[in-house]
């Protein structure tokens, strides 16, 4: 090739370069989804099976929800009156939507989450891509109380979250039996469910210490049960 050549071509090189970098090709970049969504799109697949399963086999309708994983550096507005960013990991009774940030779910997935209130006081650290199924699971179980009206009339939030650790451990049973789960994994939900805990005992938010919120993962993980886990809503 001619140096002139090389030169010109070299040049439109570097030029496509600097647009990728500026944004000129911003509407490609955007028609591809991040890595995490697929991810957390399997998950919710996967424990909507899980649910869609036991409701059927127990003569109850089939479960609904919907969810939002808010992408990075988004906010989206809830019924619930609180917004969610792209930190958020909860679900909303008002509109029944499970909303996960993506940068939250990321950065559990990469092991590179700081600040949660058990992981801090030296309990578990939330990594690994179990350990984001693990939320994912919680806030459908969430979503599997309201259906069930076990959320209605409560003013403190542990009955509920510890029932929710527990029927997100049925469903990583039911995952372990579908060959789903990889060595580690149960692990992974272990150390995060010990991560989350808190010790804000005064604060009707309370969701659990992180033992008690282990202990309500394995007591859903060894009985495979959902309602085993009703011995919490009687707290």
């Amino acid at each position: 090739m001619p140096l002139s050549r090389m030169r010109r071509y070299c040049a439109a090189l570097c030029l496509f370069a600097v647009l990728l970098l500026l944004g000129g090709t911003t509407q490609a970049r955007a028609a591809d989804p991040p890595p995490i969504a697929p991810f957390l799109d399997n998950v919710l697949a996967s424990v909507d099976t899980y649910w869609h399963v036991t409701d059927a086999a127990a003569g109850r309708p089939a479960p609904s929800v919907q969810h939002v994983w808010v992408v990075p550096g988004g906010k989206v507005d809830t019924a619930c009156g609180v917004p969610a960013a792209d930190d958020a990991a909860f679900y909303c009774p008002d509109d029944d939507t499970i909303y996960v940030g993506q940068v939250f779910a990321s950065a559990i997935y990469d092991g590179v989450l700081q600040g949660l209130p058990g992981q801090k006081a030296g309990f578990g650290r939330a990594a690994g891509d179990f350990a984001v199924a693990y939320v994912v699971a919680h806030e459908y179980a969430h979503n599997v109380q309201e259906e069930s009206g076990a959320l209605a009339g409560r003013t403190r939030a542990l009955p509920t979250e510890l029932n929710a650790d527990c029927l997100a451990g049925t469903w990583a049973r039911w995952a372990y039996g579908q060959g789903r789960l990889d060595p580690g994994d149960v692990q992974e939900a272990i150390d995060a469910a010990l991560a989350v805990g808190d010790f804000d005992f005064l604060s009707p938010q309370h969701h659990g210490t992180p033992l008690e919120r282990r202990d309500a993962l394995l007591t859903g993980l060894n009985s495979g049960s959902p309602p085993a886990c009703n011995r919490y809503l009687m707290e």
